[in-house]
């Protein structure tokens, strides 16, 4: 037989898990959608039909773009798998090697 403990535990839960849904629930509704403008309906359509069909799928030509990188990131990178591959060289030496 439950206490009068554990059904007031019980209904105090209930309340909060429905006041929680129900005010996400409310400012979800007080949100306005915002209606697609002219601009980002025009960047989703980049690509260009060429005209051709490779695979049975049409061939679209998208725009050139430009990629910037630091070389700070790029050299340590490169320190990175060098350390990495060295550390894989002393591993296999280790196996080769044997126990003791």
């Amino acid at each position: 037989m439950a206490t009068r403990l554990t059904v007031l535990v019980h209904a105090t839960l209930v309340t909060i898990v429905m006041m929680a849904t129900g005010v996400s629930g409310v400012t979800a509704e007080t949100t306005p959608a915002q209606p697609a403008s002219k601009s980002s309906i025009e960047a989703q359509n980049v690509g260009v039909f060429t005209g051709k069909v490779v695979n049975g799928m049409p061939l679209y030509e998208l725009p050139s773009i430009t990629v910037i990188g630091h070389r700070k990131v790029e050299l340590a990178k490169l320190k990175r798998e060098e350390q990495l591959a060295r550390s894989k060289q002393v591993r296999a030496r280790v196996v080769a090697k044997g126990p003791a």
